[in-house]
């Protein structure tokens, strides 16, 4: 009875659930700006919700598995953490929130009791039922290490794989793609909490004793998610490097803990250090995409590719989104029309001349569809909102 308890309360944690609606409200509004730009979504699959269960559900059997029984935080961390995500996932629009919600949430618990020593806080503590059983500061930085660590290997895997354009305008009010990522996902991890907050009234949470003192083992739901726009870079490139720079910071947190270990009183500048060092490798990486000279723009001599469909000829073809198709079945093509016609030149196979976002030509050809040169599967300009 105690075991369905527990997976009861495990279950009904509000922000899983407000954190599986979210994904889906990214879904349905990503697909909706498809077809608004090509009459039909280019990706129909709930990939958002795939990546939302299976990164968390992976990545929280691995890290706790790991080191689950290595953290420590207190209730007031956790109310502060668990409070700021929820509030986040419902009202801010973006979600560099996993991270600045731990950091804040460490920072806040390692202010309170310089703010409020003595009586005040142990009154405000027993109230709630929270104990003012010390928690090593290092925890704090800890957890900020880990979910920098966990949201670059989410990045790395997840980021720029399916290439979703919006349209945008430049500096000359000329048409440009731009390729937004916006995923999150809530990971369980498990945390031990000091004192016996929820045995009077969750006697089913496992408890147990270490040197005299009681801590409560839960899993809890961690925030892991960006929301980025490339405009200039090949999207997959740009999130494999965010991603291994965020790693490289996570190392560098490493290292902060180790010294915070040996002195306590560097806790909190670390950890406005480490979310300093996040924030400015998500700056210098977005500055470098807006400085390259490269755009996602129509050209006039042949068709930008900005999208390709997943299981079409074209995917099959040696494609990328940037590539400009010059000429199909050795005829030159500078808008749609000319390209549905060329392609009905040959009914059962085309091949393409292109040219590549380093100015490099390249010949792919394929077998398509007997009799459906519309379903080529690639997505241009021409088809895209005006």
């Amino acid at each position: 009875m105690k075991f369905l308890l527990a997976i009861c309360f495990y279950v009904l944690q509000p922000i899983l659930w407000v954190g599986i609606i979210r994904a889906f409200l990214i879904h349905t509004n990503r697909v909706k700006r498809e077809r608004q730009i090509f009459n039909s979504a280019i990706y129909e699959e709930f990939y958002e919700g795939r990546h939302f269960i299976r990164s968390g559900l992976i990545m929280g059997i691995i890290f706790s598995l790991v080191c689950g029984f290595l953290v420590t935080v207190s209730g007031q961390w956790l109310l502060i953490y668990e409070g700021l995500c929820l509030i986040g996932v419902m009202l801010v629009p973006w979600q560099i929130l996993g991270v600045t919600a731990a950091g804040l949430a460490g920072i806040i618990a390692l202010l309170i009791p310089k703010s409020f020593p003595g009586q005040p806080m142990t009154g405000w503590s027993s109230k709630l039922g929270l104990t003012n059983q010390p928690t090593a500061s290092v925890n704090y930085l800890l957890v900020l290490v880990l979910i920098i660590f966990m949201t670059g290997l989410f990045i790395r895997a997840n980021g720029g794989r399916f290439d979703s354009p919006a349209i945008s305008r430049n500096k000359r009010n000329n048409k440009v793609a731009v390729y937004p990522f916006n995923e999150l996902t809530i990971m369980p991890f498990l945390m031990l909490l000091p004192g016996d907050w929820f045995k009077s009234g969750f006697s089913f949470i496992p408890l147990f004793q270490l040197n005299g003192h009681s801590f409560a083992v839960l899993l809890v739901p961690v925030l892991i998610g960006l929301k980025l726009t490339v405009r200039k870079s090949n999207p997959r490139e740009f999130f494999k490097n965010l991603g291994k720079l965020m790693l490289v910071v996570a190392g560098i947190g490493v290292l902060m803990v180790v010294g915070v270990m040996i002195n306590h009183a560097l806790a909190l500048p670390a950890m406005l250090c480490l979310m300093i060092c996040y924030y400015g490798v998500v700056v210098i990486t977005k500055r470098r995409d807006l400085k390259q000279s490269f755009e996602y723009s129509e050209v006039m001599d042949g068709i930008r590719v900005i999208g390709i469909r997943p299981g079409t000829p074209a995917a099959k073809m040696n494609l990328s989104v940037g590539d400009v198709i010059l000429t199909v079945n050795d005829i030159q093509v500078t808008n749609e029309d000319q390209f549905y016609r060329a392609l009905s030149t040959s009914p059962t196979y085309c091949r393409f001349k292109v040219r590549d976002r380093n100015d490099q030509l390249k010949m792919t050809e394929s077998a398509i569809f007997k009799n459906s040169p519309h379903e080529i599967g690639v997505k241009t300009y021409s088809q895209s909102i005006k």
